[in-house]
This record gives structure tokens, C-alpha cells and sequence, in this order.
């Protein structure tokens, strides 16, 4: 009996969730953002997110990278995440962690206006 339950609250799910694709889908205007990583002189890392087409009026971007970094006299690490500023698609934005810190994952993040 709880099979039964079991299987019809996944099939709810599996509708549901279909149903919403179209509306996740349509927020997207055709843009692309395209983030890449890399590391400086010193050995600190970057991201750096660029983003071009077909975004509204107005839309912004801007990079996020998560660093590991290396803390105190003990040495413990630290997870941290830091954001550029908002920059206008067309332009790149870049955000960098500071010394003793090791990348742990990039991305990026749009608004529109």
C-alpha cells in the first residue's frame, strides 16, 4: 500500500516539475555567460565572466568565485565566496581571492533590470 503512495506522489512530482520547466525555461533571453578561471602573477586566483547576447535592457553580471584561504597562525582554512560588482553584458567582470588561497569553484550571476 505505501508502494502505491510511493508511486503516485513521484508521478505528481514528474508532472509538476514538467509543468514548471516551460516558465524556468522562457526567464532565459538567449544570452550566454561564459566564466573562465585562471591565476595571476602571484598565484592568486580569478575569475573572470563574460556575458553577450540577447539579454534585456539594462541586465547586468558579474563573476563569483569560492576560495579556500589559509588563515591564522594555526593555519586553518577559511571557505569564502566573493562577487564582482555588477557589470553591464558586453563588458567582462572580474574578482580575484587573496594570497594563500586555493580555488574551490567559479560561476556567474545575471539580473535583469
Amino acid at each position: 500500500m505505501t508502494f502505491k503512495y510511493a508511486a503516485v506522489g513521484l508521478a505528481a512530482v514528474c508532472v509538476l516539475g514538467a509543468l514548471g520547466a516551460p516558465a524556468a525555461s522562457a526567464a532565459n533571453h538567449g544570452g550566454k555567460c561564459k566564466t573562465t578561471a585562471d591565476m595571476d602573477g602571484f598565484g592568486r586566483p580569478n575569475a573572470t565572466s563574460r556575458c553577450t547576447g540577447g539579454f534585456p535592457s539594462g541586465a547586468r553580471h558579474r563573476a563569483v568565485i569560492t576560495c579556500d584561504t589559509v588563515q591564522g597562525v594555526r593555519e586553518h582554512v577559511v571557505r569564502r565566496t566573493y562577487r564582482s560588482a555588477w557589470a553591464k553584458t558586453g563588458s567582462p567582470a572580474k574578482v580575484g581571492c587573496g594570497f594563500k588561497s586555493f580555488l574551490v569553484g567559479f560561476a556567474s550571476e545575471t539580473r535583469g533590470n
